[in-house]
């Protein structure tokens, strides 16, 4: 093509081919620019990165997270409440351990330790067999969480210290016998549940001598028992208890299906809150069915008739459950053990309660005792002459004041003695039992 010519038909071809390649490769200089419409996300030279819709959605989410956050730092700070691996089950309509269960239990800035129930519902991971072998005597320790020992992990709760120092004994005595000690002890239990617990389920694994750990307040009603015209305390109907404990059981279930249920309980404060407020109403709801009134106007001060009546059920329960021991053929102690506010100073909001209503327990299960012809002792003295030790005999936390391993030692040492100078501890095994 000429200067100043105009083009022919296959130059114009030539000519437009040109200019397509050079539209392909340089296509984003001939495009008009991107103008962002309002209130989109998006890179400089792209899409957009987040709809509208969704940026509102992500902005609520990041607010509840923090808010969460912050509610979890609070709780942490203002109310350190345990948080445990949930183990909680039933026996007919009565709470016992889920077997099989290995998890942990933390409060911050005063411990964390792990716990286990083995396939037998029993803490720590030894199986028993259905019936202890002629030379074996074994022992079941039931009680509350000083029983269980909360605080501690397994080998440092005080029966697992008490088999040690009997084994121990019964080789440098020569009793030629294998000691056996099982913790049936069950966190926040009362008389009537652990009574019912042996009848349920511990029973059946014949022990020699059941221990019973006797709390440091009045327990608290809860309608599993009940007085009759003559004054005799006896538990409810089975099919009464199970149907009171039914909703319990469904909420339970219903709750560990949810998603993550058992990370937030070792590791969320302010799950744990929510866990100890659920449970509370739950509880509430089973002991209305089964007629208890569980709730006190004052819990730190709780009137006097109100005290009477509760020792009444409690030193009944007791009562029940030595009959049911005496069937079996086994051996019956009870022990009372101290809270940290019977042993050192104490602030707590229910220190004056504890102080108030030790002395009651002692002598009502005392009178009991003496009555019944049970193997009895308490244990205060004892931790108050050893509490100027260097270790601390239990922790001092605002909402955690159960005996450390320590303080779980000064118990197994103690009930060890009891049991071998009151001869409850056979050197050899009974040939009258029941099944």
């Amino acid at each position: 093509m000429g200067v100043g010519s105009a083009p022919n038909s296959a130059e114009r071809g030539q000519l437009l081919k040109s200019v397509c390649l050079n539209c392909s490769t340089h296509g984003a200089n001939l495009r008009p620019p991107y103008r962002k419409p309002p209130g989109s996300y998006r890179r400089d030279n792209g899409p957009p990165l987040l709809s509208p819709g969704f940026a509102r959605v992500f902005l609520v989410l990041t607010g509840i997270i923090a808010g969460l956050l912050i509610a979890e730092a609070i709780a942490r700070l203002a109310a350190p409440y345990p948080m445990s691996f949930p183990w909680m089950d039933q026996i007919n309509g009565v709470i016992a351990p889920l077997p099989s269960v290995h998890g942990r239990h933390f409060v911050p800035g005063t411990y964390d330790t792990t716990f286990s129930f083995s396939s037998q519902r029993f803490r720590g991971q030894q199986v028993y067999t259905p019936e202890p072998g002629p030379e074996v005597v074994r022992i079941v320790a039931l009680g509350n969480s000083f029983t269980f020992g909360s605080g501690a992990n397994d080998v440092d709760s005080y029966p697992f210290q008490l088999q040690s120092i009997l084994q121990e004994r019964s080789r440098r005595d020569g009793w030629n016998r294998t000691i056996e000690v099982i913790n049936a002890g069950i966190a926040g239990s009362v008389a009537a549940e652990q009574a019912l617990w042996y009848e349920n389920w511990v029973r059946s694994f014949h022990p020699d001598v059941v221990i019973l750990s006797v709390g440091c307040a009045v327990d608290h009603p809860t309608g599993f028992f009940q007085i009759d015209d003559n004054g005799r305390v006896a538990p409810r109907f089975e099919g009464e208890l199970r149907a009171a404990g039914s909703d319990a059981l469904a909420v339970r279930k219903l709750v560990h299906r949810v998603p993550g249920f058992t990370f937030l309980a070792e590791h969320s404060e302010l799950f744990n809150l929510f866990r100890l407020a659920e449970g509370e109403a739950i509880r509430r709801k089973r002991d209305s069915a089964l007629g208890a009134n569980s709730s006190v106007s004052d819990p730190t001060s709780p009137a006097n008739d109100v005290v009477a009546k509760e020792l009444r059920f409690e030193t009944g329960e007791v009562k029940w459950l030595k009959q049911r021991v005496d069937q079996s053929g086994a051996g019956f102690a009870v022990v009372v053990l101290p809270c940290r506010e019977n042993v050192y100073p104490s602030q707590s909001r229910f220190a004056s309660r504890i102080r108030r209503e030790y002395p009651l327990v002692v002598k009502a299960v005392h009178d009991l005792s003496m009555a019944e012809g049970i193997p009895f002792t308490e244990l205060s003295s004892i931790f108050i002459e050893q509490a100027n030790e260097e270790q601390p005999l239990y922790y001092d936390g605002k909402f955690e004041t159960h005996p450390t391993p320590a303080g779980y030692r000064v118990i197994a040492n103690a009930v060890a003695e009891f049991l071998v100078e009151r001869g409850v501890v056979p050197r050899g095994r009974s040939t009258t039992r029941s099944p």
